[in-house]
């Protein structure tokens, strides 16, 4: 009997032992609920304490899910990997409304707005126009956003640098700050949340298979497909691909495109469908238009229709063998650009500071272009081997750089071999004539030139010595040819055209060319004097048109121009580098060019300048500047001081300085030093000391300097450009930057 009670008694503890532990389970589960919005839950979980898993991110149309959190206001985050749950709780979703781009922009519409929280905004790729760093244009059906900088999701690395990148036609989910910079909206540092690759629809049939020749030919906006193989490929900033040559049996052209750049090898055979188009960049664009330029030859909107991936050569047999002189000589009213010529060429190196430069010059070792680059020379560091030697080289003017005195050729190498380049003796006679020769002459003369000729010409670079030239006039009556202190001298007697034979030997090799000469016949206009020029209304209307006579000065620097002086005055003169080409220090001339205040704006007057003068008579001449109007009274302390509330730019201080040379990684300068106090500073406008090389010289002596105040940038102080430098020996140099070698 004893034996049944205790078991009952057994039996009976386990039971009340299970329910107490099923009582006790029941009591520790609880409800989580994440709530999405008031009253909506977008789940229920039941849990006991502890950790609980995140569900997927719920999704909202128009807006960005941020994350849980334990209150409404969205103020405190729980965080699924260290916050624990003990009991029902619920959990609120944290939304951010996706702005459009009409919204982004009208937030900072303001001048000057600058946000202190991020926003989202999405939109599709327009176009990326800093492969480098990723800037871009957005839009979606309520207009389009300009994005200063893209980076990854995390903010960490810059567009470039991403394994993955969205391309234009891309949808993107972006989250920046906004910001109205110097009036334009835009959306900085941009964190790339999210992206979605969208091929972009085009129809092949709108595309016409054509060749890179009839291609060049094409209208801008024209549809092609062409076929060929990638010769050079082209860098931006940071060394990221940019775009690429083409080549087929019949011509070359440049591809723009950034995300096809990427995707492509030298040596590729691919076929695309791109649109014609010209380049030009946006500051050059009205200076190319005065000069007729219509850009870089190239096509742009590719897309990619086949790559072999192979390793083919390009096609050289249409190749035209060229100068460097004949491209440099070619007008950039013709269609050359992104063709590629076969040259000899020597190869310069040149070390700046925080970029080196590469240039191709002619068997002269003078005539020539840079290599135009977006990574201050590091794509172009192959052509190191080749420093100082003249090479066989596949050559292709890429574009022409664009200013208001001109347009000039910038190259790009295609291919570069070092053949062991030797320079044959019986060229020396047309070497001696085409190089030196014919370019001592204008093809008219508005005056007697008194035109000093040169007789001999030697070269190092090709191992010749004393090639003699010789000249002779088919009508004396108009030219002639004069012995002069030992120099033979041109004079032009009479107007009229003559035909000048400039003839040259060498050994027992002779060469000869005729080139024809004019004579003109000038009336001398009404001109005024350079103070009468200083006096005249700059500011109204844009200033007032003046014909000046002076004698031409020292060159500006930083500006194509030069100093324009006479008894009265001293005046900054802007103008062409063709008239640049046909004047030089101490010609006498006549110049038609409108008085006005470069810059003058509010408080700040400016510089004082005649603007695009014209050449309208040149006397010629070797005419020493008059110096009378010179101030010798001021210290460099004294001209520190002065104000650019007052016009002092047409001026020249003659003072006493020490020449400082500053040379940093990303830029170099000269500046003046006071020789009584060296804290007491100014410096030079140029955009490089290299400007000054003529200065540096002096480095760290104490000269006397005649010194012209400017104000081209529109900025206080006063910054200096030097017309002269006399030693302590009383050697005196002028400034010559701008005129013909």
């Amino acid at each position: 009997m004893r034996i049944k009670k205790v078991f009952l008694s057994f039996i009976l503890t386990i039971v009340l032992s299970l329910g107490l532990i099923s009582c006790d389970k029941k009591n520790t589960s609880f409800d989580v609920i994440f709530q999405v919005s008031e009253g909506d839950v977008y789940k229920t979980i039941t849990t006991e304490a502890g950790k609980i898993e995140k569900p997927e991110d719920p999704k909202k149309e128009g807006y960005m899910f941020v994350g849980w959190y334990t209150d409404k206001e969205g103020n405190h985050a729980f965080n699924f990997e260290k916050d624990n749950v003990g009991t029902k709780t619920t959990l609120y979703a944290k939304w951010e409304k996706i702005l459009t781009c009409a919204e982004a922009n009208e937030l900072c519409a303001e001048a000057g707005y600058k946000s202190n929280k991020r926003i989202y905004v999405r939109g599709t790729i327009l176009e990326i126009s800093n492969p480098t760093y990723g800037e871009m244009t957005i839009e979606d059906e309520t207009g389009s956003l300009y994005v200063y900088g893209t980076y990854s999701s995390d903010g960490v690395k810059r567009y470039s640098e991403l394994d993955e990148k969205p391309y234009a036609g891309d949808e993107v989910l972006l989250y920046g700050l906004l910001e109205n910079f110097e009036g334009k909206p835009e959306l900085k540092s941009a964190w790339i949340k999210e992206f979605v690759h969208n091929e972009e629809e085009f129809n092949e049939a709108d595309y016409n298979a054509v060749t890179i020749h009839a291609a060049r030919d094409a209208a801008k906006g024209d549809k092609v497909i062409l076929t060929g193989v990638v010769a050079r490929i082209t860098y931006a900033t940071g060394k990221i691909p940019s775009g690429f040559y083409l080549v087929d049996e019949t011509n070359s052209i440049y591809v723009y495109d950034s995300q096809i750049a990427p995707r492509v090898a030298v040596g590729n055979k691919i076929k695309i469908a791109a649109t014609k188009d010209y380049w030009i960049l946006d500051t050059e664009v009205e200076n190319a238009t005065k000069f007729n330029y219509k850009g870089c030859c190239q096509v742009t909107k590719a897309h990619l229709l086949s790559n072999d991936e192979g390793k083919n050569e390009f096609n050289k047999n249409w190749i035209q063998t060229s100068t460097v002189k004949e491209i440099m000589d070619t007008p950039v009213t013709e269609n050359i650009t992104t063709t590629i010529y076969k040259v000899n060429a020597l190869v310069k190196k040149s070390e700046g500071t925080g970029f080196v430069n590469y240039y191709f010059d002619d068997i002269d070792g003078a005539t020539g272009s840079y290599t135009y680059t977006q990574c201050n020379g590091s794509d172009f560091a192959w052509l190191d081997e080749f420093d100082g030697k003249i090479c066989t080289v596949y050559l292709s003017a890429i574009n022409a750089k664009s200013s208001a005195s001109g347009c000039s050729w910038r190259f790009i190498p295609i291919e570069v071999k070092d053949e062991g380049y030797t320079f044959d003796p019986k060229d020396a006679p047309k070497f001696a004539v085409d190089y030196f020769g014919v370019d001592q002459f204008l093809t008219s003369y508005m005056s007697d030139p008194s035109l000093e000729l040169i007789t001999t010409v030697s070269s190092q670079l090709l191992n010749i010595s004393d090639v003699k030239l010789t000249y002779t006039s088919s009508d004396t009556n108009k030219i002639i040819f004069k012995e002069e202190n030992q120099k033979l001298v041109m004079h032009a007697l009479a107007e009229g055209k003559v035909k000048i034979k400039i003839t040259a030997s060498y050994l027992t090799y002779e060469y000869s060319k005729e080139i024809e000469i004019t004579v003109e016949h000038f009336d001398i206009p009404e001109t005024i004097s350079v103070k009468e020029a200083i006096d005249a209304d700059a500011i109204t209307d844009g200033g007032t048109e003046v014909i000046v006579r002076g004698i031409v000065g020292p060159s500006l620097v930083n500006r194509d121009g030069f100093y324009l002086i006479d008894s009265t005055g001293v005046i900054a003169i802007t103008t062409s580098k063709d008239v640049l080409s046909k004047v030089n220090l101490g010609n006498e001339v006549i110049l038609k060019g409108k008085r006005t205040l470069f810059g003058h704006e509010g408080n700040s007057f400016g510089q004082s300048v005649l603007l695009d003068c014209s050449l309208v008579i040149n006397f010629y001449g070797n005419t020493a500047y008059a110096k009378d109007t010179f101030d010798h009274t001021k210290t460099l302390e004294d001209l520190i001081s002065l104000s650019t509330a007052e016009d002092h730019t047409t001026q020249v201080y003659v003072v006493d300085v020490t020449i400082e040379v500053v040379e940093a990684d990303r830029f170099s300068n000269l500046y003046l030093v006071s020789p009584t106090n060296s804290e007491k500073k100014m410096q030079l406008y140029t955009s490089s000391a290299s400007q000054y090389n003529w200065l540096k010289k002096y480095a760290g002596q104490t000269i006397q300097i005649e010194l012209a105040l400017c104000n081209w940038n529109k900025k206080n102080p006063f910054k200096g450009c030097v017309l002269s430098a006399k030693d302590a020996n009383g050697n005196v140099e002028y400034n010559v930057l701008n005129f013909p070698k």
